[in-house]
């Protein structure tokens, strides 16, 4: 009975797949934690399929749907066809390097904050970090890809821009969402993160390319557009939310580090006691304290804090959680055996609108997968949306 009920219950929803697929070339990283490893991109695709009703597009103007397909490379996104003339897209020339966020978005630029690391050096307490702000205010560096994607939620006339109300409608990720590897897994994929942030949307009755490509933190707010950008501590799952795929897989060589170097520390002599910190396994689901703001040294910051039970001497100088510039947030997770009950939104859409969605893809520096050891291989990330949470058990 409850079966047959469901199956009604999906006829009133509309279901859409948009699948992505991004494959990424690791050879050159500058490991967060400890030494220097390599990391370049090589491909980039996107491929769609989405039944009708929601439509999606690189420039506003050109949308896929259907059996269609949607592709996505370096060129697409910068300077194809696809790629419209204001765009802000970066495709990495030199390929991936870690870098750390905590979410927060620049709402003046509609840029995300990120911090690359400048210094890390050994110290009693584990690491001392000191990391910098990545200066995006212009245009985006190298390190990170990032792209607008524009999703078109309905044609109809009725127009309610504001993703808080009842009447937006809930956007999750398919259950067969995932970052994985080609040939051995040497762990880099685990801490792949993909950033959706929602900058603004317009009513999609009557909207011109123009004023869809110029959609910004700027939009005005009217009776056909809305400003979305997401201020600092605004509601993740309406505006923006940050996907972590591998959130509890890790490999045995990145166990058997860990585990070493997270023991606590004699703090006259700085070599590891033989009493270890809480050991995790290949499947242990580990926070990640991200950068919030400038590391500076003067703040002494020791990466293993709170982990290995040293003390001494670290972060003197921030003194509140407001001021602290590493900050554990909630990724958006998925598992092969989430149920709808279970399943949470990334982002609402308002209907009959078009979105702009800023996308960013980066390695998470902060992950504890992203590590000294850590090789050349090839990342492939596969992401879908979906607007029918009941049909999540199915994807």
């Amino acid at each position: 009975m409850n079966s047959n009920k469901r199956k009604k219950r999906k006829i009133f929803f509309l279901f859409v797949v948009i699948t992505i697929t991004t494959i990424v070339l690791i050879t050159e990283t500058y490991a967060w934690f400890v030494g220097t490893s390599t990391v370049t991109t090589n491909e980039f695709t996107v491929s769609v399929n989405t039944d009708p009703g929601l439509e999606i597009s690189l420039d506003g103007s050109a949308w896929k749907s259907g059996s269609n397909k949607l592709t996505i490379s370096e060129t697409a996104i910068t300077t194809g066809l696809t790629a419209y003339s204001t765009n802000t897209n970066k495709w990495p020339a030199s390929g991936l390097s870690p870098v750390s966020s905590s979410g927060v978005l620049d709402t003046t630029t509609g840029r995300l904050k990120l911090f690359e690391k400048t210094s890390l050096s050994a110290t009693q307490g584990g690491y001392r970090l000191i990391a910098n702000a990545i200066d995006n205010s212009t245009t985006e560096q190298d390190g990170y890809i990032v792209f607008d994607l524009f999703i078109r939620n309905g044609k109809g006339a009725s127009y309610n821009g504001d993703n808080s109300t009842s009447a937006a409608e809930n956007i999750y990720l398919t259950k067969n969402s995932s970052a994985t590897y080609n040939g051995t897994n040497n762990g880099a994929a685990n801490s792949v993160r993909v950033g959706f942030f929602s900058l603004a949307n317009i009513k999609s009755s009557g909207a011109s390319i123009a004023n869809i490509q110029a959609l910004s933190c700027s939009t005005a707010n009217s009776s056909t557009t809305k400003k979305l950008c997401p201020a600092e501590g605004s509601s993740k799952a309406l505006y923006w939310n940050i996907w972590e795929p591998n959130y509890n897989s890790h490999t045995q060589a990145l166990v058997n580090y860990y585990n070493n170097a997270c023991k606590k520390r004699n703090t006259s002599t700085g070599e590891y006691l033989s009493d270890a910190c809480t050991q995790i396994t290949t499947t242990t689901e580990r926070n990640t304290y991200s950068v919030y703001h400038a590391v500076a040294s003067s703040g002494n910051v020791d990466i293993y804090d709170g982990l290995n039970g040293y003390t001494a001497n670290t972060t003197t100088n921030y003194s509140s959680t407001s001021t602290s510039p590493l900050l554990s947030y909630t990724s958006y997770k998925i598992s092969p055996s989430m149920t709808y009950t279970q399943s949470n939104q990334l982002i609402k859409l308002a209907g009959n609108s078009i979105t702009k969605v800023r996308v960013y893809i980066w390695l998470e520096g902060q992950d504890i997968d992203n590590y000294d050891l850590i090789a050349g291989n090839q990342i492939k990330i596969n992401f879908g949306f979906t607007k029918d949470r009941y049909g999540i058990e199915n994807t």
